[in-house]
């Protein structure tokens, strides 16, 4: 009676490792083939490419909208005062090399 208590113990977690495994397994297959029939740009070059497409084209928009066809020039004031403050960061990164 000892031996047909541990073997239908045995027989149960047979099971259950068998059950387990199924679940997993089920699991993994139904998560794999929903991210495949998603079409995102993660999944498709050709997506990716297109969204790249549209965001530079809104970007260039947007650009044209606010500035015109080019940038403005540099008055010699704004000229002299970018000259002024590259100088100054220039010192501040040479004092930290030494």
């Amino acid at each position: 009676m000892h031996k047909s208590i541990l073997e239908f113990l045995a027989f149960l977690g047979e099971c259950l490792l068998i059950l387990l495994t199924t679940a997993a397994v089920l699991i993994v297959v139904f998560s794999v083939s929903q991210a495949w029939g998603n079409p995102t740009d993660w999944h498709n070059h050709e997506l990716s490419e297109q969204i790249s497409q549209q965001a530079r084209a809104e970007a260039r928009k947007l650009w044209h909208e606010e500035n015109g066809d080019w940038q403005p020039n540099l008055t010699p004031q704004a000229e002299q005062a970018l000259l002024h403050y590259t100088a100054q960061k220039q010192k501040e990164i040479d004092r930290g090399k030494q």
